[in-house]
């Protein structure tokens, strides 16, 4: 199971997780808990064994039988919570034991959409501690085909399936179009040539830095020379004054705009990267910049 960490307060949450107390400690506004939380017995001997048990039986208090909605906010925490045991339990008792919750969570479409954005909260969206796609697809997959859900929320949850599905690590990369900077209308499709997309916004102060010291790594200028690489920068999304933004922008980049890619791509956080292996079929997406590069050269000197 894919797990992406994207901060480091594990401790503080391990803690947490291990004797479960109602509130995270860093919790700022005071929640009050849906249900007492499970505590791991004392007699297990590890970390990996107190998460299978939490994993198992951290909902056996919920009340999955009320049409009711509940706390969307308490709902969302007793989530993160879960996904913390998620982080160190057993991959194949994780996705049994969701699934078991998401069956009793099938006949009950307010609960569904409920567990379904509290699991979009910690599991895939910007403000997410972790990613855990595998898990997140579970309730996409659920919802989707849930014909009770209204039609507008199961349609905005399709397309994150069909994103994720479709740029998942180890497919090939799909095609898609894109205006470049000279205003010609281009088609991106995976080539026999190690590639790294960038999808980033070119007003953002970090990634204005960042620029520079990508057009001044010599590695990256080296490979870039021998056509070793190709190199994209896309903003995902139609922007007056973008062509002004990228108009410096090292010539041996491939640089447009593209408003069909969100939809195409998993495009969760800017900016996103992606590496695309010489057999056009995705190696990594979703990390920061610097692990991007450092795949694209592991790749390149393999």
């Amino acid at each position: 199971m894919k797990i992406i960490k994207r901060l480091t307060i594990i401790s503080i949450l391990t803690l947490s997780f291990l004797s479960v107390p109602p509130l995270l400690a860093q919790t700022v506004v005071e929640i009050e808990p849906l249900f007492e939380y499970p505590v791991a017995p004392e007699e297990l001997p590890d970390m990996y064994e107190k998460s299978n048990y939490l994993i198992e039986h951290f909902w056996d208090q919920m009340n999955f039988k009320s049409k009711s909605a509940v706390d969307q906010n308490a709902l969302n925490h007793a989530f993160k919570v879960y996904s913390v045991a998620m982080r160190f339990a057993d991959k194949d008792k994780t996705l049994r034991e969701n699934q078991k919750l998401i069956n009793n969570l099938s006949k009950n479409p307010t609960l569904l959409f409920q567990f379904t954005k509290a699991a979009e909260e910690n599991l895939y969206g910007p403000r997410a501690e972790v990613w855990i796609d595998e898990v997140y697809m579970q309730f996409l997959k659920s919802i989707v085909g849930n014909k009770k859900i209204p039609s507008n929320k199961r349609n905005y949850y399709e397309k994150q399936l069909k994103a994720i599905t479709a740029s998942a690590n180890g497919y090939v990369a799909p095609t898609f179009s894109f205006e470049d900077r000279e205003g010609k209308n281009k088609n991106y499709f995976p080539m026999s040539t190690l590639t790294i997309i960038i999808f980033g916004n070119p007003w953002d102060t970090d990634w204005r830095l960042a620029r520079l010291q990508l057009e001044s790594d010599i590695n990256l200028i080296s490979a870039l020379d021998k056509g070793k690489i190709n190199f994209l920068f896309i903003l995902p999304e139609e922007r007056e004054g973008w062509k002004t933004q990228v108009e410096k922008y090292s010539d041996k980049w491939v640089v447009g705009t593209s408003k069909e890619v969100k939809d195409i791509y998993d495009i969760r956080v800017i900016p996103s990267i992606y590496v695309i292996g010489a057999d056009g079929k995705i190696i990594t997406k979703n990390v920061s910049l610097a692990e991007g590069l450092q795949t694209l050269m592991q790749q390149i000197n393999e």
